[in-house]
């Protein structure tokens, strides 16, 4: 299941349709677990197709890791899922913890 970066945010609506943000941040490695599970793909196969070894996968999958560039540009030739894709999904996520923490 591919999901938009505006509902990786989290984002509602109110009455009147205006957008309203909510604090709910989920990490670009929760939806690349679930991209991998819906298409049946053994993990420890996935991890050596992007070359990371499995427990460093389980990690990214755990939000403990980020995807960067590099990643993103492996994950594309693994899934057909664009690079920008999951950059902007990173993106988003940092971005939703950076205004918590400055809201703290």
């Amino acid at each position: 299941m591919i999901i938009g970066v505006k509902e990786a945010m989290g984002n509602v609506f109110d009455k009147e349709g205006n957008e309203l943000r909510t604090p709910v941040a989920f990490h670009p490695g929760e939806f690349l677990l679930e991209e991998v599970e819906e298409r049946g793909l053994k993990k420890t196969d996935f991890a050596k197709s992007i070359g990371l070894l499995p427990g460093n996968l389980s990690e990214l999958f755990k939000g403990k890791h980020h995807i960067n560039a590099r990643i993103a540009v492996k994950i594309e030739a693994a899934l057909g899922i664009s690079a920008e894709y999951w950059i902007g999904l990173q993106t988003t996520y940092d971005l939703i913890i950076a205004r918590e923490l400055q809201q703290v």
